[in-house]
């Protein structure tokens, strides 16, 4: 019994203490504005006319294709951005272009790499014959080691057999 009045008393003076100590210290603490530390801002010309120059970028271009097919449809859509590359690549003579060809998970990875490959390549000569210099251009496969969506749905791996053009600065 002893054990138990001991235990009650123990925990009493437990509970009167740790509400002390929240209300007089813990609250207190909490209720402080936090102190704001400010960090000069210094101007650094060279990374806002960088963040300037990629905001006048071209928007990435992404063209989509069949399962398991390297052959796509010109789209006057596709055109009015090749134009933009193009003007772009015209003003920026050190910039290039990515081709990067992307497919989905059906099929071996080597398989895929090489489809990969393949739609980056038709691309590029795509965008060949609308005035891109092919020296200007760079084709690589991912294969389907990026998937831009996950790979349950049909429509989810539709959205992975595509090929990206984006603009690369030197």
């Amino acid at each position: 019994m002893r054990i138990l009045i001991t235990g009650c008393i123990v925990f009493v003076i437990w509970c009167f203490f740790s509400a002390w100590l929240y209300n007089d210290h813990l609250l207190p603490a909490l209720r402080k504005p936090a102190a704001v530390v400010t960090v000069p801002e210094t101007v650094t010309r060279e990374a806002d006319s960088l963040m300037k120059l990629k905001a006048m970028m071209p928007k990435d271009l992404t063209i989509y294709f069949e399962f398991n097919d390297a052959k796509f449809k010109a789209d006057p859509q596709n055109d009015n951005s090749i134009a933009e590359f193009k003007a772009w690549l015209d003003k920026y003579p050190g910039s290039m272009l990515s081709v990067t060809g992307n497919t989905d998970l059906v099929g071996t990875p080597d398989f895929n790499m090489d489809l990969g490959q393949k739609r980056a390549e038709i691309v590029g000569k795509y965008l060949e014959s609308k005035g891109i210099n092919a020296s200007r251009i760079i084709t690589q496969s991912l294969g389907e080691t990026k998937p831009a969506a996950g790979y349950i749905t049909k429509e989810e791996r539709a959205k992975n057999r595509r090929t990206e053009i984006t603009i690369k600065l030197n």
